[in-house]
């Protein structure tokens, strides 16, 4: 009996202590313990459109900049375009910025109209947004607009014959089909244009041509 009262046992009448056992999966927390950790925010890109109450200060503040494209998404997330699918769809803004330029120096264009349907500053500026338009592209409506708008100056490339012939060959496979800037790869130093799978950046054509003349001026 002495024995007994003297020895240390793990347990008791109502507890037992755990088996010694190998884990090989670890269960996951409950989701509503994660969503709380990450402050009920996306965990991919960070952001989260849905309204919450702010003071009336704040409500007047937010409501005089809503429309005004105060939002460099470089300095507000660098990774945000590849982690926010709805923006990375937006990435056609780059080929509306691209073929108005084209459309500009077109006579018989009538398409400009549509870009005026867009915010202007979407077509001078490729990293500006402001909340409102932050909130259309979230919810899908400015990229279908941009796209209608797109597709509609695509159009009018194709059957103008102004527009074809300020065109590109791509010179590394000379085929024959008409390339614009919209479209395919560029040279970053001569921005001419070639096939996405045919540029080799180091062997442009055009700029090797560029160089030689360079070259035989410099020796003349």
């Amino acid at each position: 009996e002495e024995i007994r009262l003297r020895t240390r046992m793990r347990g008791s009448l109502n507890w037992a202590p755990p088996s010694f056992q190998i884990i090989f999966s670890v269960q996951p927390p409950h989701r509503s313990e994660v969503v709380a950790l990450q402050h009920y925010l996306c965990a991919g890109c960070g952001t989260e459109v849905e309204p919450y109450s702010v003071s009336d200060f704040s409500k007047q503040l937010l409501d005089s900049v809503w429309c005004q494209p105060l939002f460099d998404l470089t300095s507000v997330g660098k990774t945000l375009y590849s982690k926010v699918k709805e923006l990375d769809r937006f990435r056609l803004r780059e080929q509306l910025i691209s073929i108005k330029k084209l459309l500009k120096a077109c006579r018989l264009s009538e398409i400009l109209a549509e870009f005026e349907e867009l915010p202007a500053h979407l077509m001078e500026e490729p990293l500006l947004f402001s909340m409102e338009d932050l909130q259309r592209v979230k919810k899908g409506q400015l990229v279908v607009q941009a796209r209608a708008v797109l597709n509609s100056a695509i159009e009018h490339i194709k059957h103008c014959e102004l527009c074809m012939g300020r065109g590109f060959i791509c010179e590394f496979c000379r085929v024959k089909d008409i390339i614009f800037p919209f479209q395919r790869d560029i040279c970053k130093r001569c921005k001419a244009c070639f096939h996405k799978e045919c540029f080799v950046g180091k062997r442009c054509p055009k700029c090797t041509r560029i160089q030689s003349r360079t070259k035989i001026q410099m020796n003349l």
